[in-house]
């Protein structure tokens, strides 16, 4: 399933890589948001085979996806950005093998690359900021020097290229619908782990992935700033069990220390994270209710969730603001043998 809003450019070049796919049975979906650029109708009249799911406004990553993931029946489902390009024709055999090796699995992360130079790294998966500082793509950046070949288990999957198990993406609920975009992949890859499940990793099922700025510059503006911070929240408060009290007060912290970092520096920034707190504060109710829901069904505690949240891997690290990111690792730097202990 490929979702779409205004990518009437990159729509043949995806569509042409996924086509070739070569596998026994599979269809391919776009799932379009209202887009105004004509995308539905290039698609009809380019690619008569694709199944188009046209919806008449944009509802957004998690509404689309869920609406589109109801009404199909099927075992597995991929879910693929628009402006990627499949470079292994054998992806999705790779994805559905991952997959099959246990039923535990509910979804599996592609290697996706730099569309812009595909020897460098996009993402392999994903893994918490130490703590509780948000969510980054595993291996961003990094060059592709087969350190990710192996076996390998990330704690969430990239929700621009991953194959999920229906039955387990309908187990938990979906999407939340709620975060509208950014960090819907980390929370439903969380909700999975609590119900048991484990996320995997396809390394040879390879997908291009374009950035429209390069891995050092500067890549969050307020808007995505804004669905980050307080998407972050409300998984937290969803999410966390006996680690809550200890997760809130590092969010708390982080979010009081970039806020006067981006009152000096970029004031649009620091609006933004009031934002996200007044969003939440208004959606309080909600977020609870979800949680109630969440915290009946998990099997699994917090101490060997963060072990996997927080692996010893190196992360991502925009080049902007380096002193203030020196400041925040500094103060949030804890010993992984903490992770033994019960955060409360």
């Amino acid at each position: 399933m490929i979702l779409s809003y205004n990518t009437l450019g990159w729509l043949s070049n995806c569509l042409t890589s996924v086509l070739r796919s070569v596998y026994s049975d599979f269809s391919v979906y776009l799932i379009d948001n209202g887009s105004s650029d004509g995308s539905v109708e290039f698609v009809r009249r380019a690619f008569p085979t694709v199944r188009l799911i046209a919806n008449p406004t944009n509802l957004g990553f998690p509404e689309a996806y869920n609406r589109a993931i109801a009404s199909v029946d099927c075992e597995y489902i991929v879910l693929l950005n628009s402006d990627t390009q499949v470079l292994n024709e054998r992806w999705l055999e790779c994805l559905v093998r991952a997959a099959d090796e246990a039923p535990s699995v509910a979804a599996v992360s592609c290697k996706m690359v730099s569309m812009q130079n595909p020897q460098t790294l996009a993402s392999v998966g994903g893994m918490g900021i130490p703590y509780w500082r948000g969510f980054v793509d595993i291996g961003r950046g990094e060059s592709d020097i087969g350190q990710y070949s192996t076996a390998f288990d990330p704690f969430a999957f990239c929700g621009g290229a991953a194959l999920i198990r229906r039955s387990a993406f309908l187990a938990v609920g979906g999407l939340d619908e709620q975060f509208f975009l950014y960090s819907e992949d980390a929370d439903i890859s969380w909700r999975m782990r609590l119900i048991g499940r484990t996320i995997a990793f396809a390394p040879d099922a390879v997908v291009a992935h374009f950035f429209s700025a390069s891995f050092g510059g500067a890549e969050v503006n307020p808007v995505k700033l804004f669905y980050c911070h307080r998407n972050l929240l409300r998984s937290i408060i969803k999410n966390c069990g006996s680690s809550l009290k200890w997760a809130l007060r590092n969010y708390f912290l982080f979010t009081v220390l970039v806020f006067f970092g981006f009152s000096i520096f970029e004031p649009r920034k620091a609006i933004a994270i009031l934002k996200g707190l007044a969003w939440n504060l208004r959606c309080l109710k909600s977020t609870l209710s979800e949680r109630k829901r969440v915290q009946s069904s998990r099997v699994t505690d917090d101490q060997s969730l963060l072990r996997i949240m927080y692996p010893r891997l190196a992360r991502h690290r925009p080049a902007e603001h380096a002193r203030l990111r020196h400041i925040l690792d500094t103060l949030f730097a804890r010993d992984q043998s903490d992770m033994r202990k019960d955060p409360r």
